[in-house]
């Protein structure tokens, strides 16, 4: 099965929450102990989540804005790079010290593509060193910055509310689907 997009996500998150105050799962949910408070928590928390979501979109699109910006300036540098290379390797071809000194000799430097993907694994990694996120947080950073958090909590709260309203609406197939619960035929 795909997996659900993050736009996915929320909009059965959404479905599920705000559906549940429906005239025919309300009441029956209300028995289960899930009422108005609890959908209002749920509320407020799926309105924070989207509005993070939000963020983060444009977030990524200045992102991509960024790395087009990097990769033009990247090209007019490698350009002159390339030039002024040419030009100390002609200068220089008679002093082999100077070349080594200058890195001729050394090996190739990272791709961008390689150093982005070695970034990604850096994270990922360092996410599951809890003990050492507790140190980086005495310099202002936090989970929260390297972890979507409040799409967790959306996930959590979602799960419980869906398996809950499985059980109280068990009999109505009606709200179940209108909560975004497939029900089997």
């Amino acid at each position: 099965m795909a997996r659900k997009t993050l736009t996915d996500e929320l909009e059965s998150s959404r479905i599920l929450i705000f559906n549940s105050r429906g005239a025919e799962a309300a009441p029956l949910l209300n028995e289960m102990g899930i009422d108005a408070a609890y959908l209002d928590a749920g509320e407020a928390l799926y309105k924070e989540a989207a509005a993070l979501v939000t963020q983060q979109k444009k977030e990524y699109q200045e992102q991509n804005q960024a790395y087009d910006k990097l990769y033009i300036e990247k090209d007019d540098a490698e350009k002159n790079y390339k030039r002024t290379l040419k030009l100390v390797r002609v200068l220089s071809r008679n002093d082999k010290d100077l070349q080594n000194r200058l890195g001729f000799q050394s090996g190739k430097t990272m791709a961008i593509t390689q150093w982005i993907e070695a970034v990604i694994h850096f994270y990922n990694r360092l996410l599951n060193e809890s003990a050492f996120l507790t140190k980086l947080a005495k310099f202002k950073i936090s989970t929260d910055r390297l972890k979507n958090e409040k799409l967790d909590e959306l996930d959590d709260y979602c799960t419980k509310l869906k398996a809950i309203a499985e059980i109280a609406l068990e009999k109505k197939p009606q709200p179940l689907e209108q909560l975004g619960i497939v029900v089997p035929p």
